[in-house]
């Protein structure tokens, strides 16, 4: 591509808002003068095209190619990645699983303990002729330290175990309206299709007009 046939095309551009801007379309002479101004625009974006175009597409070819080298390249390291990562996850998500039932397995029985504790004060207290005491050691609120039971996995170095929370759908009809979305490509199509007729409940369809430009 000859650098004057760029050069020559960016030159031109550059003059164009200049004239754009001096048109104030108010009659039919200022109405041919701003068509005149899209014309000359159209005649140098093809000059553009042509400088540009052929440098565009072999560097999109360029590009497409080192994607798919690079996609080739990783695509063996993406399977074993594929099959460890679930290993790893998998597993610590059961050692993590078991640890909590222990500490609740500790906490339920250090409940058990607290309360058979204050049961006897209070059967002792009664004996003693504490009613009153007997009473409010049995109303005293029970609190236990919570227990922790340490991971016993080992560290990963470079690995973080992530939780993506994930969804699904099992009652369509129970979903608040608030999280329901309207199909706008299917409500685009229809209102493309029939235009002024189109009438859904709700949408308010209207035509937004714009100008083309282009020499016969």
């Amino acid at each position: 591509m000859p650098e004057t046939i760029t050069e020559a095309a960016m030159q031109k551009a550059l003059t164009v808002p200049q004239q754009a801007k001096s048109v104030i379309v108010v009659d039919n002479e200022t109405l041919l003068k701003a068509n005149d101004v899209l014309l000359r625009i159209k005649d140098i974006r093809k000059e553009i095209d042509s400088a540009f175009d052929p440098i565009i597409s072999k560097a999109f070819q360029t590009h497409k190619e080192a994607v798919a080298q690079k996609k080739r390249a990783e695509a063996p390291l993406i399977e074993a990645e594929g099959y460890i990562k679930p290993q790893i996850a998998n597993y610590m998500t059961e050692q993590e699983r078991i640890r909590r039932e222990k500490e609740e397995k500790l906490r339920q029985e250090a409940l058990q303990a607290e309360e058979e504790r204050k049961l006897q004060e209070a059967i002792q207290a009664e004996k003693e002729g504490n009613k009153e005491e007997a009473e409010a050691i049995l109303q005293e609120e029970t609190f236990i330290p919570p227990p922790v039971v340490e991971k016993t996995t080992p560290k990963l170095e470079g690995t973080a175990i992530k939780e993506n929370w994930k969804f699904r759908i099992t009652d369509l009809e129970k979903i608040p309206r608030m999280y329901m979305f309207p199909d706008l490509v299917k409500i685009g199509q229809i209102v493309r299709a029939l235009k002024s007729k189109c009438n859904i409940p709700g949408i308010e369809v209207y035509p937004e007009k714009t100008v083309s430009s282009g020499r016969r």
